[in-house]
């Protein structure tokens, strides 16, 4: 049976324990979300689909085939809001398995370089900066929102170091390291 984007799902149902799916053949996805604060303020989204349809959120996205995710976080900022920003640190990472996927969202902050906020009217119906303070208590804030938004406001992360490896090493599209600020 077909999965998504020529994914085969494999059936779990009937099988004996030993021989179900584990977390190393689901599907792998990568997700990034932009913590990206002017003044006081953050910017959010309502986006128009999903578990946080309608409700304020961080301007997030998948990875592309071919895209680091300092590109795609980015990307999703610039293409959701009309703001174009600068990737800083990993502020964090969260990793959620279910039955069809393994997939991980890697919040960074990010550093406002021009814009206002405008929706794309596709994915995301509204575009703002809110006070970090209300976000961080209204219903009309997704739950992930209101969970990080008092642990993240004054979050260090891990900076990105400019370790590459040597040429002839490794082949590679993008290759990013981040570490924590004291080991650098």
């Amino acid at each position: 049976m077909e999965g998504g984007a020529g994914q085969k799902d494999i059936p779990s149902e009937g099988l004996p324990e030993a021989m179900e799916p584990n977390v190393a053949s689901l599907p792998i996805t990568v997700g990034v979300g932009a913590f990206l604060v002017r003044g006081s303020d953050l910017l959010v989204v309502r986006k128009t689909y999903g578990p946080s349809k309608g409700v304020w959120t961080i301007p997030s996205g998948y990875v592309e085939r071919h895209e680091s995710i300092v590109e795609t976080v980015e990307r999703e900022v610039k293409e959701e809001t009309n703001i174009v920003g600068r990737a800083g640190p990993i502020l964090a990472v969260r990793n959620r398995v279910t039955e069809t996927a393994n997939d991980t969202f890697l919040v960074f902050r990010m550093n406002y370089v021009s814009g206002t906020p405008e929706p794309d009217r596709q994915e995301v119906g509204e575009a703002a900066f809110v006070p970090l303070s209300e976000l961080a208590t209204s219903i009309e804030s997704a739950p992930f929102t209101r969970a990080i938004v008092g642990r993240l406001a004054k979050a260090e992360g891990l900076v990105r170091d400019p370790y590459q490896p040597p040429p002839g090493t490794l082949s590679s599209v993008a290759y990013l390291l981040y570490l924590e600020r004291e080991s650098l």
